[in-house]
């Protein structure tokens, strides 16, 4: 008897760490912070005082809307800074930080 196998049809699977990124440029927060894109696991920030992150350090970012977390600086470049979130936002969370404008405050730890 022979068995025959076949490729499937459909082409690479999407890297499933990688979620689409939800642009929110209408955020912004003392001192010109802006929030430039967030997805359940993290965000970016542009503008402000950002260069004096440093990599490996801890945040609390407070979107408003009684949403609080905190996260850790994955990467910083000059008015620019990419952070993970120590816990995931569920997606009404993200949702709800894109969908209602609101000042970000953004606290070092």
């Amino acid at each position: 008897m022979q068995t025959l196998a076949r490729m499937s049809e459909r082409g690479p699977t999407r890297d499933s760490r990688r979620l689409e990124r939800i642009r929110a440029a209408i955020h912004s927060g003392a001192a010109g912070l802006r929030l430039v894109d967030v997805s359940a696991f993290g965000c970016q920030f542009e503008g402000g005082a950002l260069e004096d992150g440093r990599v490996g350090q801890f945040v609390e970012i407070d979107f408003g809307s009684d949403i609080i977390t905190r996260a850790i600086i994955r990467w910083s470049e000059p008015n620019r800074m990419g952070l993970e979130f120590t816990r995931p936002l569920a997606g009404a969370q993200v949702d709800k930080v894109v969908q209602t404008p609101t000042r970000v405050k953004l606290r070092r730890l």
